[in-house]
């Protein structure tokens, strides 16, 4: 990706050219479709606030991009290019992402700090992946940027020097109409910027609140909000609120003049205190507000460019704390920067490393040729075959360290091109082909992967569900994991808490299924982190027990009313019940498959003895001892980037992790093999979420019980059963969730198939499949008949777990914790790897 922004900003042009090329809801996405239709953008989002137009772009070149963007900048606003052209600013590749970390951080806002463009550039993130727009570099590029705009604000003091224009504003009306404790305060318009204006009137305790629009249902949602009222707008009412209001604010984005001078003059007449000031707030563009209504007594009139003045005024006179505090978000845009550039740096390298090994194989292939020729019949297969699996490991003893070496040169010094360096040396005419065959399989939404490393066929989607919540492309995050509310598009007037796990999966998964509850119920729903034993003690699972790590302080929060439902991986649960807690919903499974992603691009039949591979799962390492014998499985800990990280820095040769994960997170482009459920059979309820509530006798509010009957809405029985026949599995063995046990139940009409597999502490496996008959199908309105569907689901689960632990002479419960983990750790600069 080479990432190229072109915009007009505060900074760079004067409010009138700002007034000319502010655009509506529409235009944005006509802006952003321009610039797509262009031959060199492969990805591209806008972002369009008061104070800046910019144009975020993936591009296949500088200049063919810009001329592209440039195209559509002129098209969308209807000015002249060489008008327009004096004002704008380009930022391209690493430059365009410092861009991003600054604006995302608040530092180039006309305020500084503020907090609002954060929400601007999340919803333009949002608007562009909704209309399938970004590529997945650029997804990664914005959701970066969003992620360091929320660390900058929550790891350092930014709130406590920010403020924001509506901030500085109403500072400025105390001065003219008096405290605004004692004022009425009128906002015409119920758009995004009004409830921030809203909220800030709110904050600072404004007598009363009135909201002026021309649809009342949204203003009157926006009123609720801040117990203020509504009003419909035309123009008797416009007048009278006027003229009742002592500070107003218009931000309707309307084409045409909202407030102009004889309306103002006839609120001024209708006031029912002669001479009463009044302080008008325009925060539009194009203005709501006429300009000479300044001129008008007891008026006074501040726009955007008078607040652009007030603020560059004021960040000349900024005192030493808030420079203090500028250095520590510069700090952390310095260390986003630094992994920015590992990550592009191992990924220029990478295709010419797998170019490399490419040419070192094919260089084997023919000496072994070259030698089978010669040797003739005086040698049989069996000789063969060793001889080529020596110049194999020959071949790659000699170039595995240098190769590992160049990518840690290549993060370490951008001075040197590495990779045209080895291209040079070794004559690496091209890098060898994207394995097209394995992307394609992951990329179908819900598909079962192709088995490539072993001989089995690809199994059916577990549950045989149908129906999917969110689309899982896996080209694109489920979500935007920076969330912190799920807004409705219709506002039933509910807000409902969801608890989560703080990591990026845990929330992008969570915030999925908060835009499917919001879409169903129209409750308003946020998004509430909670911290986790899993999430800060980084001791390798199996160590810790691995049975309620990640879900207990999430179910306290749920107990005590700190959250409304608590949503989890399926298989981080325990497997006992727990005590005023229901198991509200399972949704539509994802794929519940295993997938390796390693260096240059191998499979795992094709790392060479002695890779690394790296897990953390006991029955992970079991499954891979027994399939690769010859190469090491060493411990890891931390989120799917960290993994990944291990991986494309050169500690590991490669990384099994759970496909759901990497396909929710937009990551399936990276999957080098999906492990065939004959090599590596899943955790059971894995590719699962949990969605948990309390139970009827731990009921805290009213409307705990509408919210049980909400969620089973988001219930997929063929999904539950399936899980709970694995699960059965775990809890007849009375083990936890980092057992080494693997479970894929697979629904076929009203036939139930499971099979299992088990290791002894000794890491032998056996590995069992079992069938059943259910009662009816899934879905039968018979609930005696699905009572029995659960019970058959769960027998089969215990036969299959009896079956195993009889055949390997195992005794429920007696396993030595963490017999089959890897003995040994990733090691990284902070120690064991987090």
């Amino acid at each position: 990706m080479t990432l190229l922004v072109l915009g007009i900003n505060h900074r760079s042009a004067p409010m009138s050219v700002l007034d000319a090329i502010a655009l509506d809801r529409e235009g944005i996405a006509a802006l952003r479709a321009g610039m797509l239709a262009g031959e060199y953008v492969s990805g591209g989002a806008a972002l369009a606030t008061c104070n800046r137009v910019e144009l975020i772009a993936d591009v296949t070149s500088f200049h063919g991009g810009l001329a592209d963007m440039g195209s559509a900048l002129v098209t969308a606003t209807g000015l002249d290019w060489r008008e327009l052209a004096q004002y704008l600013t380009v930022y391209f590749d690493d430059r365009a992402q410092e861009h991003l970390f600054t604006v995302a951080a608040g530092l180039d806002s006309m305020a500084l700090g503020e907090a609002q463009i954060l929400g601007q550039l999340r919803r333009a993130y949002t608007a562009a992946r909704e209309a399938g727009a970004l590529s997945g570099p650029l997804t990664r590029a914005l959701e970066a940027a969003l992620e360091l705009g929320k660390r900058a604000h929550a790891e350092t003091p930014l709130d406590s020097v920010s403020q924001s224009l509506l901030d500085a504003a109403l500072t400025a009306a105390a001065h003219h109409v008096g405290p605004i404790a004692q004022a009425n305060a009128l906002i015409i318009g119920a758009g995004a910027m009004s409830g921030l204006a809203a909220a800030t009137l709110a904050r600072a305790g404004t007598a009363s609140i009135t909201i002026l629009n021309r649809t009342l249902v949204k203003a009157q949602r926006l009123a609720d909000s801040v117990g203020g009222r509504a009003v419909e707008f035309d123009e008797q009412s416009l007048i009278a609120e006027v003229a009742a209001a002592d500070v107003v604010i218009s931000v309707t984005g309307a084409r045409g003049t909202v407030l102009d001078r004889d309306r103002v003059i006839a609120a001024l007449q209708a006031k029912a205190k002669p001479r009463q000031n009044t302080f008008l707030i325009d925060l539009a563009l194009p203005h709501d507000i006429a300009p000479d209504v300044a001129d008008l007594p007891h008026i006074r009139l501040l726009g955007l460019e008078d607040l652009s003045r007030m603020f560059a005024d004021a960040s000349q006179e900024a005192g030493s704390d808030v420079i203090a505090v500028i250095a520590e978000v510069r700090g952390l845009i310095r260390e986003a920067m630094d992994a920015d550039a590992q990550r592009r740096a191992a990924n220029r390298i990478s295709p010419t490393v797998a170019a490399l090994r490419e040419q070192a194989a094919a260089a084997v292939e023919a000496e072994f040729e070259r030698v089978a020729n010669k040797l003739g019949e005086r040698a049989d297969a069996a000789v063969l075959k060793e001889i080529r699996k020596s110049l194999r490991r020959t071949a790659d003893k000699i170039i595995h360290t240098p190769t590992v070496r160049v990518k840690e040169l290549s993060a370490e010094d951008s001075g040197v091109d590495y990779a045209a360096a080895l291209t040079t040396l070794f004559d690496l005419s091209s890098a060898p082909a994207v394995r097209a065959d394995t992307i394609s399989d992951l990329q179908r939404p819900g598909a079962a992967p192709m088995a490539r490393s072993g001989p089995s066929a690809a199994p059916r989607r577990p549950g045989g569900a149908e129906r999917s919540p969110v689309a899982a492309d896996g080209l694109t995050p489920v979500a935007d994991h920076t969330l912190d509310v799920v807004e409705p598009a219709h506002y039933t007037g509910r807000t409902v808490k969801l608890g989560t796990r703080r990591s990026q999966l845990a929330r992008a998964q969570s915030t999925a299924l908060a835009q499917q509850l919001a879409a169903q119920t129209g409750w308003r729903v946020e998004i509430c982190e909670v911290v986790t034993e899993g999430d800060i003690n980084m001791t390798p699972l199996a160590a810790l027990g691995g049975t309620g790590v990640f879900v207990s302080a999430v179910r306290t929060a749920l107990l005590t009313g700190k959250v409304d439902i608590a949503v989890h991986s399926l298989k981080d649960l325990p497997t006992a019940p727990a005590a005023g807690i229901d198991l509200a919903a399972v949704p539509p499974r994802v794929d519940p498959s295993d997938v390796l992603i390693a260096r240059d691009g191998l499979t795992l039949a094709e790392l060479p003895a002695g890779s690394v591979v790296g897990t953390g799962s006991p029955r992970r390492a079991a499954q891979l001892r027994a399939a690769r014998p010859d190469i090491e499985v060493r411990g890891v800990r931390g989120n799917v980037d960290t993994r990944i990280r291990h991986v494309t820095e050169g500690r590991l040769d490669g990384v099994v992790l759970a496909a759901a994960g990497v396909r929710r997170l937009g990551r399936l482009s990276e999957v080098t093999d999906v492990l065939a459920t004959s090599v590596m059979l899943p955790a059971p309820g894995q590719g699962a979420l949990a969605v948990e509530c309390r139970a009827a006798d731990a009921d805290i509010a009213a409307t705990d019980a509408e919210l049980r009957e909400a969620l089973a809405g988001l219930h997929d029985e063929a999904a539950a059963l399936c899980v709970l026949s694995e699960r059965a599995v775990l809890s007849r063995a009375e083990a936890g969730c980092s057992a080494p046990i693997g479970a894929l139940a697979e629904l076929d009409g009203e036939a139930l198939t499971l099979t299992a597999v088990m290791a002894d502490d000794e890491g032998r496996l056996q590995q069992v499949s079992r069938f059943a008959r259910l009662a009816a199908s899934v879905g039968s309105a018979d609930a005696g008949a699905a009572a029995d569907n659960r019970r058959s689901a769960r027998e089969l689960g215990y036969l299959s777990a009896d079956e195993l632990l009889g055949a390997l002479g195992e005794v429920p419960g007696t396993s030595a914790p963490g017999a089959n983990a890897p003995r040994t750790h990733v090691e990284t600069a902070r120690g064991v790897s987090r």
